[in-house]
């Protein structure tokens, strides 16, 4: 049986993102990583520094696999925005307190479809707007469920945030991005009418 431990380290180390790979991933997807912090922390220095940690924690811990480094540079990169960001993010927690969230479908993670639909519509939105709508909580939170697929758990703990507080954000965060989606749609609509 030595063999077939002998040959595990090798196979396992083609497999995984060599430093060179994992710093060339963060220039290159940089605009998406900087989005995605500075959508949380609604500070470009802070978004800077938090893509710069992200780059750091990825290179200094356990190398992530090649496939998944680009998910690896998202997480890590919001990881470092809500922690930079994380005493605006648990300053919100109060407002969310007597709320509740009345549509089970809130609950639900997106699927691939809708949540490569969603991503590209928060990506494509004036971010001025996104900040000035939404508090920091919400934010952090449709980053999380959108950019990551987290669930409203992860988000609890990730954020340190009490998981009422969260669904209640969440339901706001989720009305809010369901508005996004149709009321383009709705002007769509309403232009070709009037045509």
């Amino acid at each position: 049986m030595s063999w077939f431990h002998a040959s595990t380290p090798a196979a396992d180390a083609r497999n995984h993102a060599s430093a060179a790979e994992i710093v060339a991933c963060f220039p290159d997807q940089r605009n998406l990583l900087y989005r995605l912090a500075f959508l949380i922390t609604a500070d470009e220095a802070i978004a800077e520094q938090a893509v710069a940690q992200a780059c750091e924690i990825t290179l200094q811990g356990n190398s992530p696999f090649r496939n998944w480094l680009l998910e690896w540079a998202k997480a890590a990169t919001i990881a470092a925005a809500t922690s930079l960001q994380g005493d605006a993010i648990r300053l919100c927690e109060t407002t969310y307190k007597d709320r509740r969230c009345p549509h089970v479908e809130h609950l639900c993670q997106f699927d691939d479809e809708q949540r490569t639909a969603s991503l590209a519509l928060i990506l494509q939105m004036d971010t001025q707007k996104i900040i000035a709508e939404l508090d920091p909580l919400c934010r952090a939170i449709l980053v999380l469920r959108i950019a990551i697929r987290s669930s409203i758990q992860d988000c609890s703990l990730r954020l340190n945030v009490s998981r009422a507080a969260v669904l209640a954000a969440n339901c706001h965060t989720m009305t809010w991005l369901d508005h996004c989606h149709v009321k383009p749609l709705e002007d769509d609509h309403n232009v070709s009418h009037a045509l």
